[in-house]
């Protein structure tokens, strides 16, 4: 497929995009701006090969060929010299990734796929800076990449069927399984989801209406998502959910941060990395916070998801994803026991219009709700309960 492939950046997604990539037997450069960061990410990625080797998932000569795959370099030109595919991984700064892309377009030849890991920032702005737009794509990996399945490829405005194509047959090769955002929409689809949920829970607790752990004990023994959202939020990083969150609203108002994030993010409380977020930590790398199961009655999970699901109403209305991938998205992205759409069929399409009208009337216009989904409960498209929805039901 590639005979070459460049990782820019050996922080934690950039290593573990090596990682992977070198599993599957391809020859990968990365390059990063010291020796030192360099070599503290073949430190990890060989920790994390030997742990496969202990579990029997990997032989020892695998080990070896893949590390041996792995060339460390911070001469940038080196990296991608006869690179066939390059994966930018730097941090979520849009001035700095068009700086990187504007060397690599001048490094690389007219053929060369260059992919950003971005989880939020706007593809076609990265690649406005180059002369090959139709060559740029998002290639947005989930957090560990070894571990998580998802990969959602994001097109630009200006990118290529071909490029695509080509991404989408790389993925396959990786082992992973691949969803397409075909419009460069701010969050793409996983993240718009995920800060619609994540920010209107902490909406529910700043207004009063509900307490963290039972928003966490709602969605955790009763969604069955496998955490709580806080405790989500500080696994991932306040800081990180805060900065996709703003790169969403500032672009389109698809989503409207807390005041709880504003604080959390402004006094640095960013989650398990700081010690304290919604929840403290003590330090223990496997300390999870108590959410005690009695009290996931207390608030409705429609009140919770109703705007997670506007938002999906919106990207498929907005033709940016198909409503099977959409699914896939937060199931194999987000660990979703099942597809939002699913859920949204099961509690009644005519529910969460509903509950959107009251928060609109309450809150404002960010509530209302989407065309789509107005439409459907019109039409009696109401879910399980008329055997139509966003799915079919016997």
């Amino acid at each position: 497929m590639f005979e070459k492939i460049a990782v820019i950046g050996a922080g934690t997604m950039g290593h573990g995009i090596a990682e992977i990539v070198a599993l599957k037997g391809y020859v990968v450069f990365m390059c990063d701006v010291s020796e030192e960061i360099l070599q503290g990410a073949i430190k990890k990625i060989e920790w994390s090969l030997r742990k496969m080797v202990e579990k029997g998932k990997l032989s020892h000569d695998d080990l070896t060929s893949a590390l041996n795959r792995i060339k460390t370099t911070t001469n940038l030109a080196e990296a991608v010299k006869d690179s066939e595919l390059i994966i930018e991984a730097v941090p979520e700064n849009l001035e700095l990734k068009k700086e990187i892309f504007s060397k690599l377009d001048k490094m690389t030849c007219a053929e060369t796929i260059l992919g950003t890991n971005t989880s939020s920032l706007p593809i076609s702005e990265i690649a406005s800076v180059t002369s090959k737009p139709d060559k740029v794509v998002g290639i947005h990996f989930f957090n560990p990449p070894v571990l998580m399945p998802l990969v959602e490829i994001v097109c630009g405005d200006k990118t290529s069927s071909q490029t695509v194509d080509r991404v989408l047959t790389f993925v396959k090769t990786l082992d992973k399984q691949a969803i397409v955002c075909r419009k460069d929409v701010p969050g793409f689809v996983v993240n718009r989801i995920l800060e619609a949920l994540i920010q209107e829970a902490a909406w529910i607790v700043y207004r009063g209406e509900a307490s963290i752990l039972e928003v966490d004990s709602a969605v955790k023994y009763r969604a069955k998502l496998p955490m709580g959202l806080f405790e989500l939020s500080d696994y991932v990083g306040i800081d990180v959910l805060y900065s996709a969150g703003k790169a969403i609203q500032d672009r389109d108002k698809g989503v409207i941060i807390s005041p709880l994030f504003e604080e959390c993010y402004k006094n640095g409380w960013y989650g398990k990395k700081s010690g304290k977020g919604f929840y403290t930590y003590t330090g223990d790398f496997w300390e999870k916070p108590k959410i005690p199961p009695e009290l996931a009655d207390k608030v409705r999970l429609e009140e919770i998801f109703a705007p997670a699901v506007n938002a999906a109403a919106w990207l498929l209305r907005n033709k940016v994803v198909e409503k099977e991938e959409l699914d896939k998205a937060v199931m194999l992205g987000l660990n979703f026991p099942e597809g939002i759409l699913q859920m949204a069929d099961k509690w009644g399409i005519d529910v969460i219009v509903q509950v959107l009208r009251s928060k609109q009337s309450r809150y404002g216009e960010y509530y209302r709700p989407d065309p789509l989904l107005e439409e459907m409960v019109a039409n009696n498209r109401l879910g399980i309960k008329t055997r139509g929805g966003f799915y079919e039901y016997a």
